[in-house]
């Protein structure tokens, strides 16, 4: 058996702290600069997106639209949680889009979410304009949801130890749908008057080329103030089919886009009038149908062929359905540039006419394509 080696002698042991001290007082220069440029790494990560559409239809003639100028920030704020904000300017003045907090190291498999951001229901509605596949939200998210899924409150999410990808969220907000007039942000209310969400979605790999996103929402609010107190169910259920040739780059393929929503809630017989009035309003729960669906090709990096169908039942009920076709095609200038050229057919009650659409975005800064958009 080896014995261990001796000790180095004390004359060797002091000549070895006299270099350590001599390189550390010679790199010290170098680590005082160092640690000047090292604050950098607290500038949250910044990116800018500009959206323009120029669109002509057959009543309103055309028009040179700024969508929006959207500024986002993210950042890691310590090992627990990050923060992120989008303000978004329009011709309609500046607005927090979102600004929310995410928990990043909870047990369990759990994530919990506070703030301003778009609510975990369905689709496309948590979507940002110029992340769509195609120029504009279709009109039952509009008309349902109130466009985006913007939410103030707290929203749960757990991760379910499966093979596959499964998640169940639940969501406690004052409402749900930036545009959505039924309920107001700025008030305080009883818990009766917030809007309550669950949703459970999953991944599925069906074969090595072949995926299938799928989920189920369901958005309930027990008292909307505006309509006497009654009772309001969104319910939704979505599934997005790809199939990327292992062959090819993964820009190739086919994509298969389908929400369905279903929206139950009372509403005055008639519609609520144009001006206030007196009168007492005789309310009548109405059930309300909408869906889209799309299909886009993949056919090289540059060029992706697509066609949208939009289909909306109005929720006061008593006027035909609305139908849009939208056959569209996006090209892709670079990872930071893309052009959209659109047509769509509106076929709604009064209205029929033509829509052309040519969508420009362009992106600087730092962005992220999410798991979403591959």
């Amino acid at each position: 058996m080896t014995a261990p080696p001796a000790p180095p002698p004390p004359d060797q042991e002091k000549l070895r702290e006299q270099v350590a001290e001599d390189v550390a007082r010679r790199i010290q220069p170098q680590l005082t600069a160092a640690n000047k440029t090292f604050l950098s790494q607290f500038n949250p990560a910044i990116g800018f997106i500009v959206d323009d559409v120029f669109s002509y239809s057959d009543h309103e003639r055309a028009n040179n639209e700024f969508r929006s100028g959207e500024i986002g920030i993210s950042a890691s704020v310590d090992p627990f949680a990050r923060a992120y904000g989008i303000i978004n300017g329009t011709p309609d003045g500046i607005d927090v889009e979102e600004a929310a907090i995410v928990t990043t190291s909870l047990p369990y498999n759990l994530t919990v979410k506070g703030g301003r951001f778009f609510a975990d229901f369905g689709r496309l509605s948590k979507f940002h304009d110029h992340d769509l596949p195609f120029v504009n939200r279709p009109r039952v998210l509009d008309e349902y949801i109130g466009g985006e899924s913007q939410a103030d409150g707290l929203e749960v999410n757990w991760l379910a130890p499966l093979p596959q990808y499964v998640t169940l969220t639940g969501g406690f907000y004052n409402k749900l749908g930036a545009e959505n007039d039924r309920l107001d942000n700025t008030v305080s209310r009883d818990f009766s008057k917030f809007t309550y969400l669950g949703r459970a979605a999953g991944f599925l790999n069906i074969t090595d080329e072949q995926s299938l996103d799928y989920g189920a929402s369901v958005a309930y609010t027990p008292k909307v103030a505006i309509e006497t107190d009654h009772e309001r169910q969104l319910y939704g259920a979505d599934f997005v089919y790809r199939y990327t040739p292992l062959s090819q780059a993964s820009y190739h393929g086919f994509v298969l886009g389908t929400e369905l929503l279903v929206n139950r809630e009372h509403r005055p017989v008639g519609g609520f009038p144009d001006e206030p009035t007196d009168e007492l309003l005789v309310f009548k729960r109405r059930d309300a149908v909408g869906l889209y669906s799309y299909a886009e090709a993949r056919l090289t990096r540059r060029f992706y062929p697509g066609f949208l169908f939009d289909y909306t039942q109005a929720v006061d009920g008593g006027e035909p359905s609305t139908r849009a076709y939208s056959p569209y095609l996006t090209i892709w200038a670079s990872e930071f540039q893309r052009f959209r050229l659109q047509y769509t057919y509106l076929d709604a009650p009064g209205n029929h006419e033509n829509q052309f659409f040519l969508q420009w975005t362009v992106i600087i800064g730092s962005h992220v394509h999410s798991f979403r958009d591959r």
